[in-house]
């Protein structure tokens, strides 16, 4: 027998047995992200451990197999994260999913004893050949003769899916979900006039199983009960948010009728239980990749049992829901003018086209950007590093302007950017000695230049909430040119295949939480978007969301996101000979960005 105190927590746990340090954390509620998945390679998880009576030693927690008496030091994670909830919103005619009809049902009668069924039907006859199920049409001669035959049927797609006593069409819920990578955000929507009522967000819990798809992929297929876990790990967040979108009003979940969600192909299926094994081989093919519509019962949501579920479709395995949820935002069916649709994350999902034409494609660009595989890297959340600005005095912001604990992609970006600008990274990405900096402003910060662990780094600030420097590495360097070169390259790809230049797109969109938060100069600096079209980006927030909105509200709205995924083009870079080569010319700063 073993035992483990847990600190700063102050938890005692009994071990019959060893275990890895990450399933008793788990076990006992303590949150450690794994962005690697818990494969020890990222090395985000240490601890601090005392070992018996040894001294104290940093370990994995992901690795670390107790085997005695045990002490750990767990640093305490802090809430706050920059979650994208806005975007740019356009109006759209209300016509939702899901509809109410309060109907006065002519009582039977000797003369006329038509069946209940056939009754209502004869009062909406304008819905042709309209359905019912077994369990719902047992409630229906108890309801009807209970309320004087008046009542309110609940509709969706030609189906009665529900029945309630007398007249309740004043209320008619909906919420429209964005299931991403690392967050979820939810909006609560009234569908008799279209008006939000409340959003609502949170880190998706799937976190803790890796920071990127393939991680939990892996961790789906390999783990004893993986593809449960991921799945039961976002439902649960799911039916947090929907308590917390209700929290002030005086609806319950049951008022809520309808639920659409988009997300990437990895998240639709781990939503459905659907095993994402195959997406990570070759030839990467998902499940499904249709629009999908369960009951709200089958996947345990709590809201109303009978809601249907509009699980948005697929374009491929590595193109997913929320890229058609965000064309849709953007109306990019309708486009007249070459327009550039990306969402950079964990994955740069991009569309090129217009009304004519749509082509996709995705670009493994890692999870740097999220801050995962960065020596001292972190989300967006409170103590961020957020931005960096190399004016007269070398200056950053920090989320919640607390001290800071690490740095973000955009952040991150910023500061390649600037050193590139001050000549302390050459061309080829190498971080210089300060005797080699030529430029009179790098000159000035070489004393930022130090030796950390037998690595150069620039260091960014040594008074810091975890007592270590934040710095960046040349490791994290090269990590960053693998990510900006991956979605250059995909960017370069899409105008090949669509027979266009980068002087004919008129317009870049740039979608998600990365794309809000980033300066669009900085990422033209290193290269990661067009130099040439640096002047015509535009920030459009979290589209994906808006689409999931839109599809719920309105019919129509809903059947142009399944003609978009039937029309997007989908091309697998993998699959494109050329496309090494140019990845590999685009991991390089010699595109002459940063000195105009």
């Amino acid at each position: 027998m073993y035992k483990l105190k847990i600190f700063p927590v102050n938890i005692e746990i009994n071990l019959g047995k060893t275990k890895v340090l990450k399933e008793v954390l788990a076990e006992n509620g303590i949150l450690v992200d794994y962005p690697c998945g818990g494969i020890g390679k990222c090395k985000k998880c240490k601890v601090k451990i005392v070992r018996g009576n040894k001294e104290e030693a940093e370990v994995l927690a992901c690795q670390y197999e107790i085997k005695e008496n045990t002490v750990v030091y767990v640093k305490p994670k802090k809430e706050g994260h920059n979650i994208l909830q806005e975007g740019q919103e356009r109006e759209v005619k209300v016509n939702p999913l899901v509809k109410k009809l309060y109907v006065k049902i002519p009582k039977p009668s000797i003369a006329d004893n038509r069946s209940d069924w056939g009754r209502i039907k004869e009062c909406i006859s304008y819905y042709k050949d309209l359905k019912i199920d077994l369990l719902l049409l047992r409630k229906i001669p108890t309801i009807l003769r209970e309320n004087n035959f008046h009542c309110t049927l609940i509709i969706a797609d030609n189906q009665v899916i529900g029945i309630e006593p007398g007249d309740t069409t004043d209320t008619l819920l909906g919420m429209a979900f964005d299931i991403g990578t690392t967050t979820i955000v939810g909006y609560l929507i009234n569908l008799s006039n279209g008006k939000e009522i409340n959003r609502v967000s949170a880190l998706n819990p799937q976190t803790k199983y890796g920071a990127d798809v393939i991680s939990r992929i892996t961790f789906a297929s390999a783990e004893k009960n993986g593809l449960d876990i991921l799945h039961e790990a976002v439902i649960g967040q799911i039916n947090l948010l929907v308590e917390k979108a209700l929290i002030g009003t005086d609806y319950t979940p049951e008022n809520i009728y309808a639920v659409t969600f988009a997300g990437n192909t990895t998240m639709s299926h781990l939503l459905l239980k659907i095993t994402p094994a195959f997406l990570a081989l070759s030839p990467y093919v998902p499940v499904l990749t249709e629009a999908i519509v369960v009951r709200a019962k089958e996947l345990k949501i709590k809201v109303n049992p009978d809601a249907p579920i509009f699980v948005l479709p697929n374009i491929a395995g590595f193109v997913g829901a929320d890229t058609v949820a965000a064309t849709l935002a953007a109306e990019l069916d309708k486009a007249n003018d070459l327009t550039l649709l990306i969402d950079i994350g964990t994955n740069g999902e991009m569309v090129l086209g217009t009304k004519n034409r749509l082509l996709a494609c995705s670009t493994a660009a890692g999870p740097a950007f999220e801050g995962a595989h960065i020596a001292c890297g972190m989300r967006g959340a409170e103590g961020a590093i957020d931005h960096v600005y190399f004016a007269d005095e070398f200056q950053y912001t920090v989320i919640g302007n607390t001290m800071p604990q690490g740095i973000c992609g955009s952040g991150l970006i910023d500061v390649i950017a600037g050193l590139l600008e001050v000549g302390i990274i050459d061309s080829s990405g190498r971080l210089l000695s300060p005797e080699k900096i030529k430029n009179e402003r790098g000159k000035k910060l070489s004393n930022r230049i130090k030796n950390i662990d037998g690595t150069r780094v620039f260091v960014l600030e040594e008074n810091t909430a975890t007592g270590s420097p934040i710095y960046i590495s040349q490791k994290d360097i090269r990590e960053l040119q693998l990510a900006k070169g991956a979605v250059a390259a995909g960017i370069e790809i899409l105008l090949n295949h669509y027979g266009a230049k980068l002087s004919d797109i008129k317009e870049i969109l740039l979608a998600g939480a990365f794309g809000n938060y980033l300066l669009p100069e900085s990422a033209c600096k290193i290269g990661l978007l067009p130099w040439e079209l640096k002047n015509r980006i535009k920030v459009i927030g979290n589209a994906a969301g808006l689409g999931a909105k839109y599809a719920l509200i309105a019919q129509d709205e809903y059947q142009r996101a399944l003609e978009i995924a039937r029309k997007i083009e989908y091309i697998e870079l993998s699959a494109i000979s050329e496309f090494t080569e140019i990845f590999t010319n685009k991991m390089g700063f010699d595109f002459g960005g940063v000195n105009e």
